[in-house]
């Protein structure tokens, strides 16, 4: 999101109203949750920028000046009061990024020079000497303390001191003031929380790589550890700093039941609808979670693990179901589906009819909101009134109907079919199966139609031979091949579905 955009969605949302006074209050109260670069860069803006283009609009409501006076108002949040110099820009900075042009840096340090003066006007004469003196200890600090200056090239504090001669109105400070912001900017630099916490991060990760390196050992041994146990480990780490984080914000809410004013930013976060935050969210996130579902769930055999992808299809099929978001979930959807391998000849693992049960149970409890993706389900489930058939030895509607077929299903093939039907029929009742169907009663009118509409479909690719196409998955392999002149598919007609 650009500046202006995030603005646009606090204000749209109800976090803040488009109001300068207010806009101040929201940046100061919450920055530490939002980022400070951009926090500087509101505070920066030109004098006369303005946040809506509509002539004549008052500076307070978004007209030209609007982000002046949005500083305006931050400056006159903050407390200086009994501070030291040095110490009231240290707290002025603490809320935001100071942006890196100069003009800004003037606008913003003119603003704290003229708050800090009115709240101690015993300390300099005027808010002149506080701004000069301000600018200067800025520089200060990034002289001290900028990695590519070299030592000898540092300001020192016979210069520090020269420099400020005669910005009292014509009078010098006391040297001793000037000596004493001097050494104690040299001692503890600006510097907002998040870098000091990014530079103890590299540093305890460059004093361990530097320990790692001590040894030649590429795999793991007694001391060293290889490349993929350090990614684990720094993926557990920033696991645990995120959940702490988590943790503290929770701490900080207020219990149920506890009276709090309807001003309160809190009160505003929770008029937010939870769909407006988790859809945007899952938007963006569900491309790779399907592929990175997809890929752990091909691979293993650790039943904990299949488990828990599978319960990640299910919530991700009901959020982006229920967030009307029909290309994710029909992904997922289609996805499960082929899980199933019950659109291809091979033979079935236990993660494979796992799979069967999670696509019913999803189906009944969520086929309010599946729309077009019932057509993937109803075909699995066709294929499952098959294999039912083969497993109970008998044969399917496509041996009966469909006598003209010059080529037979193989032995193997057969066989193999006749496996699998038994392993579901065993680990899937057929109960199950009409439930899916008795389940429907409970849904609404649009609901009924996406689903008679599917089982039509599914119903005339039956009749055509061709159930498979949709669940078939990559490098599946067909149970029959397609009779030239018989007019149907890779299979016989069929009419389970047309039953139902």
């Amino acid at each position: 999101l650009s500046l202006k955009s995030g603005l646009n969605f606090f204000i749209d949302n109800g976090f803040l109203k488009l109001d300068a006074q207010d806009m101040a209050r929201f940046l100061h109260d919450n920055s530490e949750t939002l980022d400070k670069t951009q926090i500087g860069e509101v505070l920066g803006k030109e004098p006369d920028a303005a946040f809506v283009k509509v002539d004549g609009a008052d500076p307070e409501n978004g007209g030209k000046g609007f982000f002046l006076r949005v500083l305006h108002h931050y400056g006159e949040r903050m407390d200086f009061t009994g501070l030291m110099f040095d110490d009231g820009i240290r707290l002025f900075l603490s809320g935001f990024r100071l942006p890196g042009e100069a003009q800004k840096i003037d606008r913003i340090m003119e603003k704290f020079a003229e708050c800090f003066t009115r709240q101690n006007p015993d300390v300099f004469p005027s808010a002149d000497t506080a701004f000069i003196l301000g600018f200067s200890v800025i520089m200060l600090n990034t002289d001290l303390h900028n990695p590519s200056i070299k030592p000898e090239r540092r300001m020192t504090i016979e210069s520090f001191i020269r420099n400020n001669k005669g910005i009292a109105d014509g009078s010098d400070l006391p040297e001793e003031y000037i000596s004493g912001i001097f050494n104690r900017i040299k001692e503890n630099p600006f510097s907002l929380k998040e870098d000091d916490e990014a530079r103890e991060k590299q540093k305890a990760e460059s004093t361990k790589d530097m320990f790692d390196s001590l040894f030649v050992f590429e795999g793991p041994t007694l001391f060293g550890t290889n490349a993929e146990e350090k990614k684990r480990e720094k993926f557990r780490k920033e696991r645990e700093e995120m959940m702490s984080a988590s943790e503290q914000l929770f701490k900080k809410r207020p219990p149920k039941g506890s009276r709090r004013s309807v001003h309160e930013p809190s009160t505003r976060l929770d008029r937010v609808p939870p769909a407006d935050v988790v859809k945007p969210m899952f938007d963006v996130t569900w491309g790779p979670l399907i592929g990175t579902l997809s890929q752990v769930l091909e691979s293993t055999t650790n039943d904990t693990i299949i488990a828990l992808c599978l319960s990640g299809f299910v919530y991700s099929i009901r959020l982006s179901s229920h967030s009307d978001m029909s290309l994710a979930r029909n992904t997922f959807v289609n996805s499960l589906a082929k899980f199933t391998t019950l659109g291809s000849i091979k033979h079935m693992k236990s993660k494979n009819i796992e799979c069967i049960r999670t696509l019913l149970s999803v189906a009944i409890i969520d086929g309010e909101h599946l729309g077009e993706s019932w057509s993937p389900i109803l075909q699995c489930i066709s294929q499952l009134g098959r294999l039912h058939l083969f497993a109970s030895g008998l044969d399917s509607e496509d041996q009966f109907l469909e006598s003209t077929l010059s080529t037979s299903t193989s032995d193997p093939t057969r066989e193999m079919e006749e496996n699998n039907g038994k392993a579901v029929l065993a680990a899937v009742n057929e109960v199950l199966i009409d439930k899916v169907f008795s389940s429907t009663v409970n849904l609404s009118a649009r609901g009924v139609v996406d689903f008679i509409e599917q089982l039509i479909a599914v119903s005339e690719a039956e009749i055509a031979g061709d159930t498979k196409k949709g669940i078939s998955g990559v490098g599946a392999t067909s149970a029959l091949p397609k009779v030239a002149g018989s007019g149907h598919g890779l299979e016989g007609p069929r009419i389970f579905s047309l039953q139902r």
